[in-house]
């Protein structure tokens, strides 16, 4: 195609090798275009571009803004570069970067103006501005925190959410150490070591202390963050506060190892204790007690007065067991105690102890009246070679029964 103003542009030929679109306006319509903006506009034919108005290729919203310019380079001004909105040929959307200056020519006032193509970027950054939005909606949504730290362990974004979980907003937190929140900085450094280790770690238990002083319970799934090189550059994950669900986990537990009416092991955890501890072979001396004619007292005052017999006798019991010692309810009125490395002298001397303690208390029952106690215990020690419970439980059962056939309220081995 022969531009029509290259009689006005005598020396032209380099302008059609750049890869810019270059336009020269004559009172606002186009006299000349490098091949660069007829492949920008899609121009198929030189009557497709050349002669028309620039009018009929730039937004009606920025037609004021490009023709003030145009007129601003016809006066001899320079203008910076500008976006603008714009179409093809054939009405496809443009987004364009315009400069524009005077371009000096004998008797006439033309425009030498530039374009470049930014619709890809325009596109990329309004995905870029929907995706950032999108993020912050998610963000402000979110009932788990959101977090990110860099390799120091600072604070670079923490989540709204963050507020109603450790009642610090996020602004106070970010450029803080995460680790200011942990009351124990060994679960914090045991954290970073393994998403170092494994790279990413799910439902990593841990605490952290609120605004107020109270500790939480907190479940946390992260992963490391590496820069170009590879080297650790922080970690990003998500944490939920469990502290409830850890509550009713604990509550669980104790009614699945709790008797319910003394608050001691039950049959099973006793048994479990008495078994773990037979694999470790740590030796035990083995107590098991039952109180002497009790079906005498529910009898007489009830399951009310038999029920509060039994709480009464356990803290006795309590009160004398020492700290690394277990002590059970196997069922009824028999119950288990474990006496941890006690040999055979301390086991006696401390069962004697609580047989003559039980016998001397009376204990006060709900319907006013009171009675005493007597226990029957059967000792035996464990040994190296033990590895069942059931056989120990059945030595100090036999130990157990010579002290009823004796006449009970006695200690047999």
């Amino acid at each position: 195609m022969t531009p029509t103003l290259l009689p006005l542009l005598p020396d032209a030929a380099w302008i059609e090798q750049l890869p810019a679109a270059v336009v020269v306006l004559v009172a606002g319509i186009v006299r000349y275009a490098n091949p660069a903006a007829r492949r920008l506009v899609q121009a198929q034919q030189p009557g497709d571009l050349l002669g028309r108005p620039v009018a009929d290729f730039v937004h009606p919203l920025d037609l004021h803004r490009v023709l003030a310019r145009l007129r601003h380079a016809e006066g001899g001004g320079t203008n910076p570069v500008t976006e603008i909105r714009a179409y093809t040929c054939s009405g496809q959307p443009l987004m364009l970067a315009m400069s524009s200056a005077v371009l000096p020519q004998a008797g006439q006032a033309a425009v030498l103006a530039t374009f470049l193509d930014m619709t890809a970027r325009a596109a990329m950054e309004q995905r870029l501005r929907q995706t950032d939005e999108e993020f912050q909606r998610l963000m402000n949504t979110m009932q788990d925190v959101f977090y990110r730290t860099d390799a120091q362990g600072i604070t670079r974004y923490v989540c709204p959410a963050v507020q109603h979980v450790l009642g610090y907003t996020a602004e106070e937190i970010i450029g803080l150490p995460a680790a200011a929140f942990y009351p124990d900085m060994a679960e914090r450094d045991a954290l970073v070591a393994a998403v170092k280790q494994h790279g990413a770690v799910r439902d990593f238990p841990g605490r952290m202390r609120r605004k107020d002083g109270v500790i939480i319970d907190i479940s946390i799934s992260t992963r490391a963050l590496r820069d170009e090189q590879g080297n650790f550059a922080g970690v990003e994950g998500i944490w939920r506060d469990i502290t409830e669900r850890k509550a009713m986990e604990r509550q669980l537990e104790d009614l699945a190892t709790r008797d319910s009416l003394t608050g001691i092991h039950n049959r099973r955890s006793i048994l479990a204790v008495l078994q773990q501890r037979l694999l470790q072979q740590q030796p035990q001396a083995v107590l098991l007690l039952d109180l002497d004619f009790f079906k005498r007292i529910n009898d007489r005052h009830g399951h009310a007065g038999g029920d509060c017999a039994l709480q009464r006798f356990t803290e006795m019991v309590e009160r004398h067991k020492r700290g690394d010692d277990a002590f059970g309810r196997l069922g009824g009125e028999e119950f288990l105690l474990l006496l941890h490395h006690a040999d055979a002298a301390q086991a006696g001397e401390i069962a004697e102890r609580l047989r003559t303690s039980v016998k001397a208390q009376p204990i006060a029952l709900p319907d006013g009246q009171s009675v005493n106690l007597t226990v029957s215990i059967g000792v035996t020690q464990t040994t190296a070679a033990d590895r069942d419970a059931s056989a120990v439980l059945l030595r100090a059962d036999r130990a157990l029964y010579r002290a009823k056939q004796q006449g009970r309220d006695r200690v047999c081995v």
